[in-house]
């Protein structure tokens, strides 16, 4: 009986072990949504291990969400550099971002899905301090503070926040991991950007 036991035991852990899995960046992921890096896999996606290679660097990645609800992506406990965390919708339509985690882990970044619509597939990009997304008016999405507080788009840029580029402001480079709660594998190609911002509020009414 024991062995038994002992054998299920075994089987359950190599089941649990076989379903965990952790995505590592391939080259240098693009970012912005037409370049994302899409994941292959399929069901959970626990962690996501890259490098931001410069301070003007930022990686994006798409992401599935089954339930908003369950969401949290965090570099606490991940990274020694001073990270950024951003969530775009697959258009590229600025979601939240969080600067400093909020529970206060350091420096480090811990974005939810607090203001998603629902399930899809999301864009989910780092960047180092203070490397921040731009709109195409070369406005900031988001204002640089506060630091420790999941936001949603409130800089000058909030009125358009599709992101178009990156203002390569950066304070450094290294290695990351982001630590995944409620993420599969992407469902889906990410879209170039082509619908015009107005064609993107109608979606959003």
């Amino acid at each position: 009986m024991k062995k038994v036991i002992a054998v299920a035991i075994g089987l359950l852990c190599v089941s649990s072990a076989a379903m965990a899995a952790t995505w590592v960046e391939v080259d240098d992921a693009g970012d912005l949504p037409g370049t994302a890096q899409v994941p292959e896999g399929s069901g959970p996606l626990d962690g996501i291990q890259g490098t931001i290679g410069a301070n003007e660097d930022a990686d994006m990645y798409c992401i599935t969400v089954p339930d908003a609800g369950m969401l949290v992506a965090t570099t606490c406990g991940g990274a020694t550099i001073d990270t950024q965390m951003w969530i775009f919708d697959e258009n590229g339509v600025g979601i939240s971002f969080d600067d400093d985690d909020p529970a206060g882990c350091g420096l480090q970044s811990t974005v939810t899905g607090a203001f998603l619509l629902g399930p899809g597939n999301y864009l989910l990009a780092i960047s180092t301090y203070s490397n921040d997304a731009l709109n195409a008016a070369g406005d900031e999405i988001w204002a640089d503070s506060p630091f420790s507080t999941e936001r949603q788009p409130d800089g000058a840029g909030a009125g358009d926040p599709v992101i178009a580029s990156w203002n390569g402001a950066g304070s450094s480079s290294g290695d990351y991991f982001i630590a995944l709660t409620g993420v599969e594998f992407c469902g889906g190609v990410v879209p170039t950007i082509e619908k015009s911002w107005g064609e993107i509020k109608s979606i959003y009414k």
